[in-house]
């Protein structure tokens, strides 16, 4: 398992929604038709409500290979680019 930094800029998500069959189990759309990352073990709603005034939501996601592979591939769907992935350790950023 590694890890990755996965950040959802707010204000550039258009709520287009193509990122979401790629990363379902992490990332989908709010009620504003935003992006937001889900985190484990944090109750959908709730994180709704936290990130609902947020300009940019920050996670550090523990990724199998797959599961790293869906969120680059959610990223690159993404037509505005609103989805960035840093490695949480040396802050390099990975995409886009």
């Amino acid at each position: 398992m590694g890890k990755l930094k996965v950040v959802v800029d707010r204000n550039l998500c258009e709520g287009i929604g193509v990122c979401v069959p790629e990363a379902p189990k992490y990332i989908v759309l709010d009620k504003r038709h935003k992006a937001v990352i889900l985190e484990p073990g944090k109750d959908k709603e709730q994180l709704f409500q936290e990130v609902l005034e947020k300009k940019r939501q920050e996670v550090v996601l523990e990724l199998t290979i797959e599961e790293e592979e869906d969120i680059f591939r959610a990223a690159e769907a993404c037509p505005v680019k609103a989805i960035f992935v840093y490695d949480p350790e040396t802050g390099e950023q990975l995409y886009p």
